[in-house]
């Protein structure tokens, strides 16, 4: 989930055939309680890095089968193992963080967490700019 974004809900019941040209599809079609897969309630393509694709080769088929709230619980139980603590979510934030980190536009940034609102990535993100406003301004040349 740090490699692609993707929310809990995303991952629950995915398979492995979603893979198609090294992207995975994420679909909306609404389940049982009328709720689709994705938050925005449209298909998604998730571009996949070779960690990314490495993990999937070796995850069973479906990814993950039980509630997201249990998904949750295991993580939860997991990180206070490793004493680091925190909530699923912290692996898409971290996915977003390591793009702006890395050099990532805010704007694709947005695009790949499928962020409705524009505000909402450069309100968690923008700060993790490699640059910030020294070497922003250090680029004119006039």
């Amino acid at each position: 989930m740090a490699h692609t974004g993707l929310r809990r809900g995303e991952v629950i019941g995915l398979e492995k055939i979603s893979v198609v040209a090294g992207r995975l599809l994420v679909e909306s079609d609404p389940d049982e309680t009328g709720a689709g897969r994705t938050k925005s309630g449209k298909w998604r393509e998730v571009p996949l890095n070779r960690y990314a694709r490495w993990a999937l080769r070796h995850l069973p088929d479906p990814l993950v089968s039980v509630h997201k709230d249990t998904l949750s619980d295991w993580f939860k139980k997991d990180s206070a193992r490793a004493e680091i603590g925190g909530h699923l979510h912290r692996l898409r934030h971290t996915f977003c963080a390591h793009l702006v980190m890395g050099g990532v536009p805010l704007r694709r940034v947005q695009i790949l967490a499928e962020h409705a609102d524009y505000g909402t990535t450069e309100k968690y993100y923008a700060h993790l700019t490699p640059d910030g406003d020294d070497g922003a301004v250090a680029k004119l040349s006039f």
